[in-house]
């Protein structure tokens, strides 16, 4: 699909994907020439030139005589048919478009439904070149070794139906991940960030297009510092960011960590939609808090609100003590933690 800006789409292939699915499919055996092949209609030799061009994209293979091909080695930046792959492996349906460079996924995002396109979809990239925050905020989007992926959905639903969907990717894009670093003590910052030992490892943005009482289009982005240097952040972050690789302390597969933040984005989306009530919001927040507890400072409406954090209710507003035992509850705005 083209557009008028000069980002250009890389499309999975059907001959590498269906090569790279063969040869994941079979773990770490081997897949013969002939049955590569077979499944592309094409000569043994000619398998050749289709590996050396994934040689070129990152793949590494060993070969065998009279065994065939394994895969040794996936590329280490975002690669279209592997996160095909194991976004199909996750369970999710989303189709998944993919860009080496972009001004923002949330902007393209927009792009791609003023074009009808049909959702849900999936806006990734290795590089943004205007990525956004909440408030306006620039989003640090330099390095192919992070994330940075859209979401979107078109529910045609009245708001309050989707208010809790936010928290809910939060939750389970926070569980999602744990599993690839499960000694690292992933929280979320309500409402929107993701941090480890203090510090912000992702940021969401959830944008709204309304119609009338209903919403029409919604895009939920993530910026997820993955395997990133935090000393190579520009200075004035380098203290309050850090990346899953740095808290880690080894590289993460990105292709897989994508394919699975889709499908828990997806999961939350079908929470939010009440397809799911078996998990209470509160008693799922409150184990991934990283405020409980903590002195906050609330800006609601130009005016600043402190105390105590104490979770948050069944609509998702944060629950503040104040020193004088008043309860606020900040339902929209930003929220420090005080040093």
């Amino acid at each position: 699909m083209s557009t008028d800006t000069e980002y250009r789409q890389v499309e999975s292939t059907e001959d590498s994907y269906t090569i790279l699915k063969a040869l994941l499919d079979a773990g770490d055996g081997f897949v013969s020439g002939s049955f590569l092949g077979d499944q592309l209609g094409i000569s043994r030799p000619a398998i050749h030139g289709k590996l050396d061009k994934l040689r070129e994209q990152g793949f590494e293979f060993e070969a065998i005589r009279n065994k065939g091909y394994r895969l040794t080695k996936e590329p280490d930046v975002l690669h279209p048919s592997l996160v095909r792959y194991y976004t199909q492996q996750a369970g999710a349906s989303t189709e998944v478009l993919y860009y080496p460079v972009i001004d923002s996924t949330n902007s393209e995002a927009e792009r791609q439904l003023s074009f009808e396109r049909k959702s849900p979809f999936a806006i990734t990239s290795s590089c943004q070149t205007k990525g956004r925050g909440r408030l306006g905020r620039d989003w640090h989007s330099a390095s192919a070794s992070n994330l940075y992926l859209s979401l979107v959905f078109e529910p045609n639903i009245p708001p309050q139906q989707l208010q809790h969907f936010t928290l809910w990717a939060g939750i389970h894009i926070c569980r999602a991940l744990q599993s690839f670093v499960p000694s690292a003590p992933l929280k979320i910052k309500w409402p929107n960030d993701l941090h480890c030992d203090g510090r912000k490892f992702a940021g969401m943005l959830t944008e709204a297009k309304m119609d009338a009482d209903s919403i029409r289009s919604i895009i939920f982005g993530i910026g997820l510092n993955l395997n990133s240097n935090p000393a190579n952040y520009p200075i004035e972050i380098r203290g309050l960011a850090t990346s899953l690789y740095a808290v880690h302390g080894n590289e993460l597969p990105l292709n897989q960590v994508a394919a699975k933040v889709i499908a828990a984005i997806e999961t939350a989306y079908n929470c939010a939609m009440g397809g799911d009530t078996s998990e209470d919001i509160v008693d799922a927040w409150t184990p991934l808090s990283a405020l409980n507890g903590k002195p906050v400072t609330a800006l609601m409406n130009g005016q600043e609100v402190s105390g105590i954090a104490s979770g948050i209710d069944e609509s998702g507003a944060l629950i503040l003590t104040a020193a004088d035992g008043t309860v606020q509850k900040v339902r929209a705005g930003d929220v420090t933690l005080k040093k």
